[in-house]
């Protein structure tokens, strides 16, 4: 599906080098003349990115732009300025009127085509980010894996779920369950920070699922100190009499009383080291299976992790 890419400029010239720029690339170019005709164009159908010239007959850039961030449905639209004034005080003017991007003019074709792919894809990311912990969400996610895939890569794939956290939230409350998965999202991002050699990608499902991928070489050592970390910071989310004693009492789905572990991970691990994982659903399959088996051993006691072995 084709991106739409709006140039908003009275430059016909321009308008045609930018055509250029994007022929046979997935951005449709559409282009206005003045500031009027940019802004029924966006209200029309929004594109995902806009080029914007300040200096436009009827409506200018400026107006336009302040005009669209003040509107709900297409304040979040990526612009970037293109200008002839490269100064930086007139960066700083339209940075602080909501520009995304600033582009001088004359400029390199492959430096212009980076830049929207860059302001799109953050965009795209922050519209998925989860509210809660504001990591990547469901559609971030999928995107990332099928750009590893794509790439053919070595790719392992962390599906990573929060155990025994219903209790968690029911006994303490929405604000100490919150609480619990923003200090996960934490530390799986501070695991990103610890293993920059892995590309790691962090991302939130939603509830207490979360995943990561990275570099399979360290995979199980990422997993480990995952599990390790964790396991160290859960008793702390809890009262001095549940954390003594190793559980609380809560009622489980059926309404009936029972003694509930303290929170650990159950942490699946897939890779394409020995299996072929050519699409999203079949990591997803995979990974469930892993975390299934997991959750079902018995006498388990703190977070658990295992590395899928099995051949195609």
């Amino acid at each position: 599906m084709n991106r739409k890419l709006l140039v908003a400029d009275d430059d016909k010239a321009f308008h045609r080098i930018i055509s250029r720029v994007f022929a046979g690339t997935d951005w449709e170019v559409s282009t206005a003349e003045d500031g009027v005709a940019a802004m029924e164009s966006i209200a029309a159908q929004p594109p995902d990115v806009i080029l914007l010239d300040l200096n436009m007959p009827r409506l200018g850039g400026r107006e336009l732009l302040a005009r669209l961030r003040k509107d709900a449905r297409l304040s979040t639209i990526p612009i970037i300025i293109i200008s002839g004034d490269d100064s930086p005080q007139e960066q700083a003017a339209e940075f602080g009127l909501g520009a995304d991007d600033f582009i001088s003019k004359p400029f390199n074709s492959l430096e212009l085509a980076s830049r929207v792919e860059s302001a799109s894809r953050r965009t795209r990311r922050m519209l998925a980010a989860n509210p809660l912990t504001f990591l990547p969400g469901g559609p971030a996610i999928e995107e990332e894996a099928a750009r590893r895939i794509k790439t053919g890569g070595p790719l392992a794939f962390f599906y990573i779920d929060i155990d025994n956290f219903k209790a968690f939230n029911d006994n303490y409350g929405y604000l100490n369950g919150d609480n619990a998965i923003k200090q996960a999202a934490a530390l799986l991002t501070d695991i990103q920070s610890s293993f920059p050699a892995e590309d790691v990608f962090v991302g939130h499902i939603g509830g207490d699922d979360f995943v990561m991928m990275a570099a399979p070489e360290r995979c199980e050592e990422i997993a480990r100190t995952i599990a390790a970390r964790f396991d160290a910071l859960a008793p702390k989310l809890y009262n001095r009499e549940d954390r003594e004693r190793g559980f609380i009492v809560s009622k489980d789905r059926m309404n009936n009383i029972h003694q509930f572990p303290l929170m650990t991970l159950t942490i699946a691990v897939a890779t394409n080291e020995k299996r072929q994982l050519d699409h999203y659903a079949k990591i997803v399959d995979i990974a469930s299976e892993i975390k299934k088996y997991l959750k079902g051993l018995k006498d388990r006691s703190g977070s658990a992790y295992l590395k899928d072995r099995r051949l195609d």
